[in-house]
């Protein structure tokens, strides 16, 4: 399979974009309903906790909104040259013992999300996720072992793009 590493990027950018866009929207509805002020005070006790609530869900929001536009700069940062090495940025093809291939790609943000070019698929990890992380410094041919489902599974790098 030939992949086209800079589409895949600009896909996986429009899903952080489009996710962080939702994330201000509610985030900003949130807020809303935090507003406390001479005309608009909470009358009882669960109108308070409303309120509260409210606060502390845009807080998380933020947050989230946060770490996405961090996402999104490392991504700008990390291009779409090819690795020798599994690292930020790499596309991996990888055989589990099992004789199962599959691809990965370790972007930003990666959340194990599926990015699809015709007809091949690939997930996207993040380079600390429990996947990435034991992959990480490996070039075609190296073994490693994953945890899967509670049990160990032994995977080869078959290539590294």
């Amino acid at each position: 399979m030939s992949w086209n590493k800079a589409q895949l990027v600009q896909q996986w950018r429009l899903q952080l974009q489009e996710r962080l866009a939702g994330l201000q929207r509610g985030r900003d509805s949130a807020r809303a309903g935090t507003r406390v002020d001479g005309g608009h005070r909470p009358e009882n006790r669960g109108e308070r906790a409303s309120v509260t609530s409210q606060g502390y869900l845009a807080h998380g929001l933020a947050q989230r909104i946060a770490e996405l536009q961090q996402a999104l700069a490392l991504l700008d940062e990390m291009g779409a040259g090819s690795r020798s090495r599994v690292s930020v940025g790499a596309l991996v093809h990888l055989m589990d013992e099992q004789g199962q291939a599959s691809w990965l790609a370790v972007f930003p943000g990666g959340d194990a999300s599926l990015l699809e070019q015709g007809e091949q698929r690939l997930r996207v990890l993040s380079a600390t996720s429990p996947w990435a992380r034991p992959l990480a410094g490996l070039e075609a041919g190296d073994s490693a072992e994953l945890s899967h489902g509670g049990s160990a599974l032994e995977v080869e790098v078959l290539e590294v793009l």
